[in-house]
């Protein structure tokens, strides 16, 4: 069990509070990456695992830190990961000092919550078994093969389905930013 300044998943405030703070920083992650990895197409895959491994260290993050520099370090070394993959399939990329000078920089300006406001609404707009597929498939402890025995479905149909899922959300937040910006 954590102390009271720790996020601990068994108390329901502190697991709100740690949402509303991952949700709150998305845009600052993303910008950060993409200052990481500029032109980069794997800019979304390693804010996925940037998030995915937030959500697993979330026990261990102290309210009341500054939680932009525990994210962005964890960002850091998604980056890395990405680039060690990314090497092992022959593409180009920063080397080891041009990304640490990249990563010291001040982080960008927290940018208008416009996307993530554009995401929620889209989310909404998905159906019940959707929003569970979306919701099981970022859950810790749960895995697709684990909700496949459940619904009666295979873990890759579930894969397909959350495929199509991200990119109908995909085209949802774009159309919303689009409306929003004319």
């Amino acid at each position: 069990m954590g102390s009271p300044e720790r996020t601990d998943t068994g108390d329901a405030g502190d697991l709100q509070a740690y949402v509303k703070l991952m949700t709150e920083h998305q845009g600052n992650l993303r910008a950060f990456i993409v200052s990481l990895m500029p032109g980069s197409p794997d800019v979304a895959d390693v804010l996925q695992e940037t998030n995915a491994a937030l959500w697993q260290k979330r026990g261990k993050f102290d309210s009341g830190t500054n939680f932009t520099a525990w994210a962005f370090q964890i960002a850091r070394y998604e980056v890395y990961r990405q680039r060690d993959r990314t090497k092992r399939l022959g593409r180009l990329g920063f080397s080891d000092k041009i990304m640490e000078m990249i990563a010291e920089m001040d982080p960008p300006e927290e940018p208008e919550n416009e996307l993530l406001e554009a995401l929620e609404g889209c989310l909404g707009k998905l159906t019940d078994t959707q929003r569970k597929l979306v919701y099981q498939r970022y859950t810790p402890g749960n895995s697709l093969e684990q909700h496949a025995s459940e619904t009666g479905r295979s873990a890759g149909s579930l894969r397909v389905a959350l495929l199509r899922i991200r990119e109908m959300l995909k085209s949802c937040v774009e159309k919303s930013l689009a409306e929003s910006s004319a």
